[in-house]
């Protein structure tokens, strides 16, 4: 997983956060977020390497499903939003692993004001949100006195969501999304043989990162019905206890319809 992708797109997604600001009130802005119900099918590389079960890297094919929620409100938009990905075919050489992974997040979404970008009119919106992650591994390998080797984590957390309009024209924006945890509470497997070490910790970004970043175009049907492709990169790091570090590249199909 080449993490150089990541790091140009939050670069570009920064340097267009920082555009030049007009002083405009934030309640003159369009309805531009994507309110109403959207379904998405993303598919790509995924690569981890979970150190509870082994040093080595696995990957393969992760496929993505996701539905979120969202309802704008007079001055924010509340968005709720599940997903989930799954695969059998996780594999370092002829070794496989099945891997799943959950997220359940909420958030409050706030406009900021409008601004201009090469005479565009952009929209950023920030704000708070929760998440559940829960991430599964189950080896496909024998090991004294199991069928299998298996791993879990789970992140509580509180965290930062934002998203960039860029409206070129009127059916056509260019969206992108940055969202990250800020601190969490992490559970993980621990092997009571081996250690003492509690399976909960209160974890801050220097321990643990769940980051997601989007970004792509989105072109309107209709009024209530837009379609929208993507580039879509997750990573997670958990670093107190044996870490892991996983981290997917896809490619998301979005359709939304608004009431």
């Amino acid at each position: 997983m080449n993490k150089n992708h990541f790091y140009f797109f939050l670069a570009v997604l920064l340097s267009l956060f920082t555009g030049s600001l007009l002083g405009q009130d934030s309640s003159n802005h369009q309805s531009i977020f994507p309110e109403g119900i959207s379904l998405e099918y993303g598919i790509g590389s995924y690569a981890v390497t979970d150190e509870y079960i082994s040093k080595e890297k696995y990957s393969g094919s992760l496929p993505y499903y996701s539905i979120t929620w969202a309802n704008q409100h007079s001055d924010y938009v509340y968005h709720l939003k599940i997903d989930f990905g799954n695969s059998n075919e996780i594999k370092n050489y002829n070794v496989s692993a099945d891997i799943y992974q959950f997220t359940l997040n909420q958030g409050f979404s706030y406009a900021l004001p409008k601004f201009t970008l090469f005479s565009k009119d952009a929209y950023l919106y920030l704000g708070p949100s929760t998440e559940l992650f829960f991430y599964y591994n189950k080896q496909n390998i024998a090991v004294s006195g199991f069928d299998y080797a298996q791993s879990f984590a789970l992140l509580i957390s509180a965290g930062v969501n934002s998203q960039l309009f860029y409206k070129l024209w009127d059916d056509f924006n260019i969206e992108g999304s940055l969202d990250f945890n800020v601190f969490s509470l992490g559970f993980r497997m621990v092997d009571y043989e081996e250690t003492d070490e509690s399976p909960a910790k209160i974890l801050t970004l220097i321990s643990a990162n769940n980051i997601v970043f989007t970004v792509g175009p989105r072109y309107y049907l209709l009024d209530n019905l837009s379609v929208k492709m993507a580039y879509l990169f997750h990573l997670t790091r958990i670093d107190s206890w044996e870490p892991l570090l996983s981290a997917s590249d896809n490619v998301v199909f979005t359709l939304t319809y608004g009431f």
